[in-house]
């Protein structure tokens, strides 16, 4: 089973023996990693709709990774188990329903990074993978990049609004490069994404300026807004120190572009009172009582929710 962005908090020797039953890296040893490493992370289609339903015209547009799209980690990858999207439910289509009547989009692809945004060869955490293997389950079933799906959509509709999220699989795709690099030594592992991490933030926000110059380029002159990275550790825990980091780089990126930030890295911290937010229940729980990790990386719910109204908050939100 493949869970994407962060994946599970459990002990590294256990979870590093695990394999994906579906070909895809398993990163569900990378909760624990990170800790030391400082980098875990934080549909209605225009075109198409889960269910192939009449067309829409878009008015608000989600990007972004498996955090937009909704992903849950513990649904097994089969197909009695996803038959299609409509079981995942982001951000997006909590505000596409609710802010914009349905008239929205989500393109979030699960594995998406800023590279694999914009290209097909770019650095990739499971993208490319899910959409040679689960295309049927996207909100908006797309083969190109999902750049090149937002100029689609960009272009056939009046769109007013877009979020974008991405982000955690960057800082993934860092630490997979060392582990396969040192595959038997934990810690030459962590030391090389360490030194690493630098660059990695560089390239995403290379990478961010240029996908949203290349919004701001198809004429969108609407409400953009950046959805930075929250963490799924306690206030104060060293997994914090990447997403700061990576947070405070992106931010400058954002405005230079006319964009705004919705900052869902302090509102999960302020809901979970700077506790862990597994326990306050912003993450989605494991469905096995007392088994390992305790939590998935994605929202819950409740934390679908908060990630809604931290948007819905932003200065220019809306139609």
């Amino acid at each position: 089973m493949r869970n994407f962005r962060g994946e599970a908090r459990g002990p590294l020797p256990t979870a590093l023996a695990t394999a994906s039953n579906n070909g895809m890296r398993n990163h569900a040893w990378l909760g624990a990693a990170v800790v030391t490493l400082s980098v875990l992370a934080s549909g209605c289609g225009s075109s198409s709709s889960d269910s192939g339903d009449t067309k829409v015209s878009v008015q608000y547009l989600g990007l972004g990774d498996s955090i937009a799209y909704g992903e849950n980690g513990f649904v097994p990858f089969t197909a009695e188990a996803r038959p299609n999207g409509k079981g995942f439910v982001g951000y997006p289509d909590l505000l596409g329903k609710e802010v914009f009547g349905g008239q929205y989009a989500n393109l979030g692809c699960p594995g998406a990074t800023t590279a694999s945004y914009l290209s097909l060869d770019g650095a990739d955490n499971g993208c490319r993978d899910f959409q040679k293997n689960w295309l049927n389950t996207l909100h908006v079933p797309y083969t190109s990049t999902e750049a090149d799906q937002a100029d689609v959509e960009l272009g056939m509709n009046d769109v007013n609004t877009i979020t974008i999220g991405l982000g955690g699989n960057d800082l993934l795709v860092t630490l997979a490069a060392c582990t396969d690099a040192s595959p038997d030594d934990d810690s030459a592992a962590l030391a090389c994404a360490l030194v690493h991490l630098p660059k990695a933030i560089k390239t995403g926000a290379a990478n961010l300026k240029t996908i949203l110059q290349r919004i701001r380029d198809d004429g969108f002159k609407g409400t953009l807004i950046y959805v930075n990275l929250y963490s799924t550790y306690p206030a104060g825990a060293s997994a914090s120190g990447a997403i700061t980091a990576w947070n405070s780089a992106m931010e400058p990126v954002v405005t230079a572009a006319g964009g705004k930030v919705a900052d869902v890295s302090a509102a999960f911290t302020d809901a979970a009172a700077g506790a862990d937010p597994c326990d306050a229940g912003l993450l989605i729980p494991n469905p096995v009582d007392g088994a390992t990790p305790a939590c998935d990386v994605h929202p819950s719910e409740k934390g679908a929710r908060l990630l809604a109204d931290t948007m819905k908050a932003v200065p220019g939100f809306g139609p």
